[in-house]
């Protein structure tokens, strides 16, 4: 029988770490409640996948718990993408775990899981019926073991077909190959529970998920997932929050200068140690533009 923490979910939850302001232990409890309370989900997913339509870290940790045992295909809705009824990954998925402003990208009549008011509570929706899910475990989740435990040779993630980094971590994409990654990369970067780390790359990607949520969370550290935002108010984060690393693609650090620039007035981002984009080629120009404003190497992955 494998280690619990040689699952992803279970090892980002013994870590420690904060993910969107929540405790990922909670996050991960509330996934395991979900899943141990909603026995229509159980029927569902029986010999299917999950399907995540999500845009912030908070609720993919929980799907991703409550998806155990069941690969989860990842959906980028910030691309437009959308899998219908008829598509190639619907007839694989279960059912779905999303948000309303995003379930229009979910395939219509596929069960779905909605995850607004995560880790608190969760509805499960199909075929007309709704009814709310308390994710309170009260017990709490309690984990013991090495946390740098390999991780189980069981296929966890589907990536996006038109991922950049799809064959990045080889196939398919496994528990072990996916805690390998991202534990290098946390060595790599000198990761570390002070950190505080801000990702502007969607989740849902490779990149995002590996370099600005598993790793720095299995160090312990915070995470602020971000996508979308307005470059104004990233700009205050980086000022006012305390963040250590910043996690985007290159348009994102873009999109900081040019905010920046139309202040007048320079980055003052004292405690930012680590800047590194993906997803997208990163050209010389750009480097140097990051470097010269932030006084910090802009680096890919």
């Amino acid at each position: 029988m494998s280690d619990p923490l040689s699952y992803l979910p279970l090892a980002i939850a013994a870590a420690n770490g904060t993910l969107d302001g929540v405790e990922a232990r909670r996050l991960v409890a509330s996934g395991v409640a979900l899943l141990q309370r909603t026995a229509p989900l159980v029927r569902a997913l029986q010999g299917r996948r999950t399907l995540l339509v999500l845009d912030r870290g908070a609720p993919l940790l929980v799907a991703l718990a409550a998806s155990d045992g069941h690969p989860a295909m990842l959906l980028d809705p910030s691309d437009g993408a959308r899998v219908t009824r008829e598509g190639p990954g619907a007839a694989a998925a279960g059912a779905a775990f999303t948000v309303r402003a995003l379930e229009t990208h979910v395939p219509p009549g596929l069960p779905r899981v909605i995850l607004d008011e995560a880790p608190a509570r969760a509805r499960w929706e199909v075929a007309g019926e709704s009814r709310a899910i308390d994710l309170a475990m009260h017990e709490g989740l309690h984990l013991e073991g090495e946390g740098d435990v390999p991780g189980a040779d069981e296929e966890v993630l589907v990536p996006a077909a038109d991922d950049p980094d799809a064959g990045s971590l080889g196939t398919p994409v496994t528990h072990l190959r996916l805690l390998a990654a991202a534990r290098a990369t946390g060595e790599r970067l000198r990761l570390a529970a002070r950190d505080r780390t801000l990702t502007l790359a969607p989740c849902t990607r490779l990149f995002g998920l590996v370099t600005g949520v598993v790793a720095p969370l299995l160090a312990g550290g915070r995470v602020t997932t971000a996508h979308g935002e307005d470059a104004a108010r990233t700009v205050e984060r980086l000022e006012g929050e305390g963040v250590s690393m910043l996690v985007g693609a290159p348009a994102h650090f873009a999109a900081i200068l040019d905010a920046v620039e139309r202040r007048r007035r320079p980055l003052d981002a004292p405690v930012l140690q680590r800047c590194l984009a993906g997803g997208a080629p990163l050209d010389a120009a750009l480097r140097e533009r990051w470097y010269q404003q932030a006084g910090v190497e802009l680096l890919a992955p």
